[in-house]
């Protein structure tokens, strides 16, 4: 099990820190940034399953992106750079996630969904990438912009037949949880004690359980998965010749199906798909 922490700082966490880290950071922000990085290592350590799914579906995205290098159709150009906006996201989700960051993480990989959403809906919709381009250039044109891109979000950015409805509940989830300040939002980070004299109170940082940061991390991988499978479906034309993409792709599974049982032996829990 990952030994991840909240508070207290060890001699463990200033080992990790940077010479130039020890002598710029003072203050309670270096012991957060101690206990952050002596969680992202243990979780690493802890899901080693879990880091190597996250990492080959990274190496996943980078080499269709080197397959989609050479551009024929500028019209595609906007919705592949919002994949990419989309997969630089993703980057920055899966690290805070095993630095158990997972509010950062479930807000940032939100973002994540929603360029994703928006680069398939200007794919598949032509007409409206100059409504994207021009959206901060007039109250008209901002105004087209909301009606196609930000009105009933779920019917005009995640429709069934191109497979994005699942995305839209991860989306859904992880605005609830991670990106608006709700009652829910901050219940999970709330601690609380209770004597006969006085009430002691804590926000938690960190999530520091080990049985709910592996099913968080997985939520956020099948998510991330999801957003890659989007991906490839919307230029599977060119990327279906390429035999180690193919190859790349089908190892995932398996590994992601390693994860999931993984999970099972040491928790004896299903992971959930959705969570909370």
């Amino acid at each position: 099990m990952p030994d991840v922490r909240n508070s207290g700082t060890t001699n463990n966490e200033e080992e990790l820190l940077l010479p130039f880290e020890k002598e710029r950071l003072q203050g309670d922000y270096r012991r957060y940034h101690g206990i952050k990085r002596h969680n992202f290592r243990a979780t690493v350590e802890g899901f080693s399953d879990l880091w190597e799914c996250f990492q080959l579906l990274d190496d996943i995205w980078i080499r269709e992106f080197g397959d989609l290098e050479r551009q024929r159709e500028p019209k595609q150009m906007l919705p592949l750079l919002l994949f990419v906006n989309g997969h630089a996201q993703f980057r920055i989700a899966y690290e805070l996630g095993f630095c158990c960051c997972i509010g950062e993480a479930w807000n940032t990989l939100r973002s994540a969904i929603e360029s994703v959403a928006h680069a398939h809906k200007t794919l598949r919709e032509p007409n409206l990438i100059k409504v994207w381009v021009e959206k901060d250039d007039g109250s008209t044109q901002r105004k087209e912009f909301e009606k196609h891109f930000l009105h009933d979000k779920k019917q005009n950015l995640f429709p069934r037949e191109h497979a994005l409805e699942k995305l839209h509940e991860y989306w859904s989830q992880y605005s609830e949880w991670g990106t608006h300040t709700t009652v829910s939002n901050l219940a999970r980070r709330f601690r609380q004690e209770t004597t006969p004299t006085d009430f002691n109170w804590r926000i938690d940082y960190f999530e520091d359980k080990p049985r709910r940061l592996a099913t968080y991390l997985y939520s956020l991988l099948l998510a991330s998965a999801l957003m890659e499978k989007v991906f490839f479906n919307a230029f599977d034309a060119r990327l279906k010749f390429d035999h180690v993409l193919a190859a790349m792709r089908t190892e995932f599974e398996k590994k992601k199906e390693n994860a999931r049982k993984d999970i099972i032996r040491k928790f004896k829990i299903e992971p959930p798909a959705i969570w909370p």
